[in-house]
């Protein structure tokens, strides 16, 4: 399992924007924002205001149904129907 963070912008009370990072994002020193590596773009973003941090674990559904992505594919899943 991975962690993964979700950083959320707010404005007016609502989710403004969203990212996601690998990285635990980093508070910057005078404490009103972070900066953090996007995970989808891999640059650096620094986030200042009204925000939010949530910490999830990536890779857990996977793992409660079972299924692993080195498993060997099941029999059959090559074939076109």
């Amino acid at each position: 399992m991975k962690t993964v963070y979700v950083v959320t912008m707010w404005s007016g009370g609502r989710p403004a924007k969203k990212w996601k990072t690998e990285g635990e994002p980093q508070v910057l020193p005078n404490g009103n924002g972070v900066t953090f590596t996007g995970a989808g773009t891999r640059l650096r973003v620094t986030v200042v205001g009204s925000i939010s941090v949530e910490e999830f674990e990536s890779g857990k559904e996977e793992i409660e149904l079972g299924i692993s992505p080195t498993a060997p594919a099941p029999p059959g899943a090559d074939r076109l129907y």
